[in-house]
């Protein structure tokens, strides 16, 4: 599957926070981080990478950010109601940052790119079983993410 525009209305597991996304995905990936099993209560996080300008919050939200770590960070956007991730955004530069939506928040999940890669799989809570390149490390599953976003970014025909 090409990579398309999508336009979705997409909301957490309970369904009181709602979101727009609207734009091309620049890519997916399951995240095996700790940070990840904690916020989404799960294994891994399977996310779908946006540039920042595709979400659209409601002026008035339940969402809660949070960051774990030090900056850059991603600061992490959970419900108020169900606790939930709903979506989080990485600021790269004064104008420029990326979103991350769990895909699950997608009505439309089909229309999403495939996966391609697992990262952080040193933290991986069960191994698994698909053909996905599997990432282990900080700094391998770092620049693994910013080849995916810098590959996403230039090829409007991917398969992203």
């Amino acid at each position: 599957m090409s990579r398309q525009l999508l336009s979705q209305s997409c909301a957490c597991s309970c369904g009181e926070s709602r979101f727009a996304v609207s734009g091309m995905p620049i890519t997916r990936l399951l995240c095996h981080c700790t940070i990840c099993q904690s916020v989404c209560k799960q294994p891994f996080a399977d996310v779908t990478a946006w540039w920042g300008g595709a979400i659209t919050l409601p002026e008035r939200h339940n969402v809660q950010f949070k960051k774990y770590r030090a900056p850059p960070a991603l600061r992490r956007g959970t419900c108020g109601s169900c606790g939930m991730p709903v979506v989080g955004f990485l600021r790269l530069a004064p104008f420029l940052r990326l979103a991350f939506v769990p895909s699950a928040n997608f009505p439309d999940q089909a229309a999403l790119p495939k996966p391609k890669a697992h990262i952080f799989y040193h933290r991986r809570l069960t191994d698994a079983s698909d053909n996905l390149p599997k990432v282990s490390g900080y700094w391998p599953s770092e620049l693994t993410v910013t080849k995916l976003v810098m590959g996403g970014m230039f090829d409007a025909t991917s398969n992203a």
